[in-house]
């Protein structure tokens, strides 16, 4: 269990994202229980705190599990982008302009992640080695 849970080492993207998901879920929260805003209570802000939920889930997922192979790991990072634009489109259709501002920050580290991070794994010379000694 703890090789799978393990202390993120170099992904600066996947933090940035998870503490932009986090910042986009207390947003979320805050505008559904404040009756000053306008939108508290609404279908469309309940939708927002759990797509911001969700990301959060998946960004820690991102950053803490380092041992999840590369078709799961390529398709939380499919999702992650969905949410982030889905999530703006909500924002900005609910006037949040603080949810869309904690979304402009999450696309900035999943953009970060893609671009800079190194996916934990393997190296391909490692693999090789242990086909040959089977």
């Amino acid at each position: 269990m703890a090789g799978i849970l393990a202390a993120p080492q170099q992904n600066k993207g996947a933090l940035l994202l998870l503490v932009a998901a986090a910042l986009a879920l207390a947003i979320a929260i805050f505008n559904d229980v404040w009756s000053g805003n306008g939108i508290h209570g609404t279908a469309g802000a309940l939708l927002v705190v759990i797509s911001s939920a969700l990301m959060l889930i998946a960004a820690s997922a991102l950053l803490f599990a380092t041992r999840m192979g590369r078709g799961p790991r390529g398709t939380l990072l499919v999702l992650i982008g969905l949410d982030i634009i889905g999530t703006a489109m909500a924002a900005y259709m609910l006037e949040a302009t603080g949810l869309l501002a904690a979304m402009a920050i999450a696309l900035l580290g999943w953009l970060a992640h893609l671009t800079f991070d190194h996916a934990p794994g393997p190296s391909a010379g490692n693999t090789l080695v242990q086909r040959g000694a089977e």
